[in-house]
């Protein structure tokens, strides 16, 4: 069975009932029948599958046949308010990911839709990092479907990993068509700006996600990270400047617990208590120091180069806590 992250109905798939999207983005039935061998399977590879949601349940909508024949895909929402930088981390994090950024770890990675994920590093990851623009905020970005998908390979196993990016204020509300994913989870990251300064309340969207999610025993099973980033505009202060610049040492538990407790108490002494609420409802947590631009945008901006620092970090802890990443020891704190 298949959790559709759209609108959570649960199904089960066929290849005998596929689409293909056309150059107008419909969709059309898509036969197989007199196609073998490389053929057929480059076919499959753009081919789709109609979530048979029953009416009512929104709009009718298709799913990539390569998110759903590896099983239950893994959904990743990041969370924040919208001035946290959100878009500009997983424009970085997708941009290190094409540079082989998870090579180290053994894993390999392939698009889930080879069109959109074009798309998406055509209009978020290449004006980032080479055109050197600042993007726009998310808050245009109103509906429930992921900005991106991964096909995560660790030479044995294939997972489907889908990046949701939805706007704070959006996820404020529970109503909102495009918070309808949030009960699909399996994996939250959440972004604090190092630079705020309104930190006692709290982010009202880390609340609106950790409110509707099931909780056992009080705290939640959905691992979860903390990014704090835009931390280059605090990278000479203590503990921020022995993080930020340190090379990353593989995936040991005893240095993810080390900056974890860093950023935690870091937080905590500039009075954002609130913002750690994460911590606090997660069974299993971790928390970085990272910077996706590397320093602030002027004008529209980064006139000096864009220069991510540490990005993958959380998704690779979140990768570990999920199961994506076999083979290393239990992080989380």
């Amino acid at each position: 069975m298949i959790l559709c992250p759209i609108c959570l109905h649960e199904f089960s798939w066929s290849e005998d009932e596929l689409y293909e999207r056309t150059p107008a983005g419909q969709y059309q039935p898509l036969s197989l029948d007199e196609v073998s061998g490389p053929r057929r399977e480059d076919l499959l590879r753009a081919a789709h599958v109609r979530c048979p949601a029953p009416a009512g349940a929104g709009l009718e909508h298709h799913l990539p046949y390569t998110y759903v024949r590896h099983g239950r895909p893994l959904v990743i929402g990041l969370v924040g308010g919208p001035e946290t930088g959100k878009t500009h981390l997983l424009a970085a994090m997708i941009g290190a990911i094409e540079q082989g950024g998870l090579r180290p770890y053994g894993l390999t990675t392939d698009a889930v839709d080879i069109d959109r994920h074009a798309e998406y590093v055509d209009s978020y990851v290449h004006p980032l990092l080479v055109e050197r623009v600042a993007l726009s905020r998310t808050a245009h970005r109103a509906t429930a479907e992921p900005v991106d998908a991964l096909l995560v390979n660790d030479g044995r196993h294939t997972t489907a990993v889908a990046f949701f990016d939805i706007a704070g204020e959006l996820l404020r509300s529970a109503t909102h068509e495009a918070t309808r994913f949030v009960p699909a989870i399996g994996g939250l990251l959440f972004v604090i700006d190092a630079t705020t300064r309104s930190a006692r309340m709290g982010d009202d969207s880390f609340r609106a996600v950790l409110d509707r999610l099931p909780k056992a025993g009080g705290r939640l099973d959905v691992p979860a990270a903390i990014a704090v980033t835009k931390s280059d505009a605090v990278r000479f202060q203590a503990p921020v400047d022995t993080w930020l610049y340190a090379e990353p040492d593989g995936l040991d538990p005893a240095s993810v617990l080390r900056e974890s407790r860093d950023v935690y108490a870091y937080l905590h002494r500039r009075g954002a208590q609130a913002w750690l609420s994460p911590y606090d409802k997660c069974r299993r947590c971790t928390l970085h120091f990272v910077s996706a631009t590397g320093a602030a945008a002027e004008e529209g901006r980064f006139r000096r180069g864009v220069r991510p620092r540490r990005v993958l970090e959380p998704l690779i802890s979140l990768f570990a806590m999920t199961g994506v990443l076999r083979g290393y020891p239990e992080v989380g704190i």
